[in-house]
Parts: structure tokens; sequence; C-alpha cells
């Protein structure tokens, strides 16, 4: 599967993905709600809408909504929205998760506290996926919101969340760059060393799945004008799927960077027991809808 833009994530959702139900924290910002409408009408999800019930329902009636139409639960502050969501997920009553009109500093606390009990004994990291019009195919990107220096055992995790997220997709073998300043191993630059560790496992066999480049730098990961130029030989060169980031700083602003030269992007949080979409509230309608339907696909499991 070769998915080229975020416009391809919706088809192959309706194609493959049963409806999923997603609960909305704090679900009180119209911003939010239009995405969520959106996908709700599409057949992509079932929304549980979690926060102020009257704001909630004064916001969809101000969008031409009726209230009967949606499942509503009551919870004053954006502390108790998250735990009854967290509730829903233990019940089985929804799929998997959406950040509304709560800090994500705020969500991720509780959702990381041992006593949510919604880790499983791996890491969460936040994956990206990015459209940007110089490439010729979606490619991901992690972690740029969660994990502030990864060590290597750390990215090794960073890695197994992308890939089963990149599975769902029904992308096989995605090609896997594990970024540093230079292809050139140095051992002085810790994400120098780190990359070269993962590419001995990869070499090793731990990650079957992928083919695995490291070190290397950006421009031969995404540029084949640059991999012809310095006669790279990889099969990532100029065609990786994912980009393992350093540390949260070059992750986010190399994505916060792309999308201010016109690139777009769709995100969720995964390693913990359901799939969260995060995105900046500043984020576009389109992206939070994308991201809704990333996280329908990322919370299937075959």
């Amino acid at each position: 599967m070769n998915l080229k833009t975020l416009q391809d994530l919706l088809p192959y959702c309706l194609d493959n993905i049963p409806k999923k139900r997603m609960a909305v924290i704090k679900a009180e910002d119209s911003h939010t709600l239009t995405a969520v409408l959106r996908a709700k009408e599409l057949d992509v999800i079932e929304p549980v809408l979690i926060g102020n019930t009257e704001l909630i329902e004064n916001t969809l009636k101000d969008m031409g909504q009726r209230k009967e139409d949606f499942s509503i639960v009551h919870a004053e502050d954006a502390a108790t929205a998250t735990l009854k969501a967290i509730a829903m997920v233990h019940e089985q009553r929804v799929d998997y998760l959406m950040k509304g009109l709560v800090e994500t500093k705020e969500l991720m606390k509780i959702i990381v506290a041992k006593t949510s009990d919604m880790r499983t004994g791996r890491l969460m990291s936040k994956i990206d996926f990015v459209e940007n019009p110089g490439y010729h195919k979606l490619f991901a990107l992690s972690d740029s919101a969660l994990n502030t220096k990864p060590d290597v055992h750390a990215k090794k995790q960073i890695i197994e969340n992308s890939l089963e997220v990149l599975k769902s997709m029904g992308i096989r073998r995605p090609k896997v760059a594990v970024l540093a300043a230079s292809e050139t191993p140095n051992p002085k630059l810790s994400e120098s060393a780190d990359a070269w560790a993962l590419k001995e496992m990869y070499m090793s066999g731990a990650f079957p799945e992928c083919i695995l480049e490291g070190p290397i730098s950006i421009d031969l990961a995404l540029d084949p004008e640059a991999v012809k130029i310095k006669n790279y030989q990889s099969p990532v060169g100029g065609d990786a799927d994912l980009l393992i980031c350093p540390d949260l700083v070059s992750g986010n602003l190399m994505g916060k960077g792309m999308l201010l030269t016109g690139a777009r992007a769709a995100g969720i949080i995964v390693g913990a027991r359901v799939p969260i979409v995060l995105m900046s509230r500043a984020a576009a309608v389109e992206e939070k809808f994308q991201s809704i339907v990333l996280g329908a696909i990322a919370s299937h499991k075959a």
C-alpha cells in the first residue's frame, strides 16, 4: 500500500476498518466538533462527547445539530473528563480517544499515571503522518511531542510503536530512517551512536518487518537528488516511510517547520491501551479530521 496524501486515509479506512467508537475529552470546542461531525457523518466513528453538557449541547445547536443524535457524558472539568474517558476504555465502550479543549500536559499526566492502567509495558510516543508537496508519498515522523531525550532503548520502542501503526495502514516492509546530522557514524554524537546501535539491532533481526537505515541525514532520507549526488547506497535513501527523530525538539521543529512551508499532518499517541488523537489546538479542522481517521485505522486489531 502506497498512501500518497492524507486524503488517501479515508478510502482506506472505509474499505478496511469497521466504524469505531471515539471519546472526545472536553468536547466543548466547535473547532474540534467540526472535525468530529464530519467523521461521524462519513461513518468513520460513533463519537462520545465528554464535558460540560450544557456547553456541548449549545455548541451542537449552534452548528445545526440535534443533541439527541449524540452520546453526551457530563464532566465539569478536564481531569474528570479524562478519567471518564479512561473508564470507558477499560469498559470497552470506546476504541480510542481524542483530545478536545484540554491542555496536552494535563491530559497526558493522567494518561501516563500508573493508576490509569493505560500503560502497556511499552513507551508511549507520538507519530505524525506528513503530506509534503515536495515528497512522493506520505511519511511518518516520531517522536515530536512526548519523549524529550529518548535513549537507544526508548527509540527501539518508538520504532516498534510506529511499525504497528504502519502495519495497520497496509504499509508492508516500511523504510525507516533513523536520523542524525550525517550518514557517517560518529560515536561523539549521541544521536549518531544511537542510530548505529539501532542499525546493528536491525541487522541482528530485531526489526524483521521493516528496512532500517541509520545514521542517515534528512536530505538523504527524503531527497532522491541528494542520494544521486552523494552516490548513497541504501534502499531507504530518498524513499523513507518513517523518520525517527533524535529527540523531541528536533522532531517538533522539523514537523512544525514543514507545516510552515505547505505541508499538512495528522497525528496520534500510540503505545497506550488505545490510540489518542492529539493535535495542536491551532491545527486546521482538516488535520484534526485526518487524525481522527488515522486513529480509527490504528485502533483496529485485525
